[in-house]
């Protein structure tokens, strides 16, 4: 039954060559699919040389007081609900267990986290939800000084494909920049729970780069504060919004900042109408829609001027990870893994909070592995297609198939980690760059438990154009660069489709996987094209299907 649905649904496609032609080379939108690393005083384990990193004057680590004070602030009753009154009590055991075999008051997070995972108390810290954890963080965490900031090196950094992306969004905004000798910049925190963590990181990536850079305090917290008068009540906002806790002790000048842009409602539009690019965060891309999007769905005016200057080629917009998913004006994805995907098909539902099954704050109906997604799309901004990232890396295909075919919408993509697609809105031009590749999905169709669709696969080097309703041209690229992970059959969660893929570029026509309960094949037909590049099968209308058949013996 799976292999007659499968045949149906991947009917191909035929795409012929792309061709130069004039007007193509603007790039109005950067899309990375997130995993942009790169050599930084708060990441040393990304860099090939750590000499150049000052502790005394570079931000290194988040510390922690594990003092009794502090500890007894992160484990009160009045923050840890009624309900969690049993893992209040163990972790307030825990942090005093850590606080004697430490011996010392303050220490570096990542001790804090070796410490808590060791065997004494590795079965609480699996117990523990993502918001639980966060707010223990939060709430021992000592304040960042204010002199002291996260510093980046980009040219000692141990891979090139993340700065080479930053450079190509830099040599956007240039294009729209009117000859100044240095680009303006401004990038937003806005999926981010902490708005804080990444402005140092941001803003040294881009000015090494020769930009003008600047934060952009905008974020739903914020938009909620000025909405009922409170810039002033700020980081109690932020705990009602963010599940953030303490940030103006934490941050104390980043959130004065914060507090001063709040009160001033026309920073913001003055901000965007001086940048020749706007930046994305990753994150949490709810976090960013509801920050330009009103409860009605209505887009804000500061939404509705970043769309009028971007078409008008008054600035370029780019974004990485949930920055990028939140572009699409298709439905928006949120959360999900392909196999609960296959399984359980995909929902409209605001996506559950991470670890959501172990503190009973998941939605009804709803679990941490859910496929969610909203339906009226995210910021509007890229019209052609539903976006995914991370994609490649998670095994994600599934979850993308599964929810372009819930929605009837044409065409789907997903962008691996360290890469990009650059694309010019009004004719559909795109190229990719950075490391990997990205995965276009056409006429994907579904049963209860299985998927099927036509599927394109470019990697860095290639270009071409798309279509609303599809992949219309494409050039292969020709690279010799070798993605250096250890190859797997593991789709639902990995790499395993990407891996197993590159035999279609030799004599097999076909390549089918097990994994678990899930079954995958992919194959080449007549009218498909190959191409190899750096040891990656490029493929223009292949077949793809996925199914869920629990009844075979595995």
């Amino acid at each position: 039954m799976f292999l007659k649905f499968f045949a149906v649904a991947c009917a191909p496609v035929l795409v012929a060559s792309a061709t130069a032609e004039n007007g193509k080379d603007f790039r109005h939108l950067l899309l990375a699919g997130g995993g942009l690393e790169v050599c930084s005083s708060f990441a040393s384990d990304k860099c090939d040389d750590v000499d150049w990193i000052d502790k005394e004057t570079m931000r290194t680590d988040r510390y922690l007081n594990i003092s009794k004070k502090f500890r007894s602030k992160a484990t009160s009753e009045a923050v840890w609900p009624s309900y969690r009154e049993e893992t209040r009590k163990k972790v307030v055991d825990a942090l005093a267990l850590i606080h004697d075999r430490i011996n010392e008051d303050i220490v570096p997070e990542r001790v804090f986290l070796r410490e808590f995972t060791r065997r004494a108390t590795q079965q609480l810290y699996n117990s523990l939800s993502d918001a639980e954890w966060n707010r223990i963080i939060d709430l021992l965490e000592l304040p960042v000084p204010d002199a002291v900031r996260e510093v980046v090196n980009l040219d000692e950094s141990l891979k090139g494909e993340s700065k080479a992306i930053f450079q190509r969004f830099l040599k956007m905004a240039q294009t729209v920049s009117e000859s100044k000798q240095k680009p303006t910049i401004y990038f937003l925190t806005s999926a981010s729970r902490n708005p804080y963590d990444a402005i140092d990181f941001y803003s040294s990536v881009f000015e090494q780069l020769g930009a003008n850079a600047h934060w952009l305090p905008l974020d739903s917290a914020v938009v909620k504060a000025q909405r009922e008068n409170r810039c002033d009540e700020l980081a109690e906002v932020q705990q009602e919004v963010l599940g953030t806790y303490e940030r103006d002790r934490v941050h104390r000048e980043r959130y004065k900042e914060q507090v001063e842009f709040c009160k001033d409602t026309a920073a913001a539009a003055e901000m965007i109408s001086s940048a020749d690019g706007l930046f994305f965060n990753g994150g949490d891309q709810n976090l960013t829609r509801s920050t330009f999007l009103k409860p009605n769905n209505e887009p804000s005016d500061i939404l509705k001027m970043i769309i009028a200057n971007v078409q008008q080629k008054e600035i370029v917009v780019g974004g990485t990870s949930a920055g990028t998913a939140v572009m699409t004006s298709k439905p928006m994805i949120s959360n999900g893994t392909t196999a609960q995907a296959i399984k359980e098909g995909a929902i409209a539902s605001e996506p559950p909070p991470f670890g959501c099954h172990l503190d009973t704050t998941c939605p009804p109906n709803v679990g941490p592995d859910s496929l969610t997604y909203h339906p009226l799309g995210g910021l509007s901004l890229f019209h052609f297609a539903t976006l995914d990232t991370h994609f490649s890396e998670r095994g994600r295909h599934g979850r993308l198939l599964r929810l372009a075919a819930a929605t009837s919408t044409p065409l789907s993509i997903g962008i691996d980690e360290k890469t990009a697609l650059a694309v010019n809105l009004e004719t559909g031009a795109f190229d990719v760059h950075g490391e990997r590749g990205v995965f276009f999905v056409e006429n994907a169709q579904s049963t209860d438990s299985a998927v099927a669709g036509t599927f394109h696969y470019l990697v860095a080097g290639a270009s071409g154009v798309i279509s609303p309703f599809g992949l219309q041209t494409a050039e292969f690229a020709e690279s010799d660069d070798v993605v250096q992970t250890q190859p797997t059959t593991n789709f639902l969660t990995d790499r395993g489709l990407i891996d197993s893929m590159r035999i279609l570029c030799g004599e097999r026509n076909q390549v089918s996987l097990l994994n678990k309960s899930y079954r995958l094949v992919a194959q080449r037909g007549e009218s498909s094209r190959v191409q190899a590049a750096g040891g990656e099968c490029q493929i223009v209308n292949g077949s793809i299907g996925i199914a869920y058949q629990p009844e075979e013996k595995l």
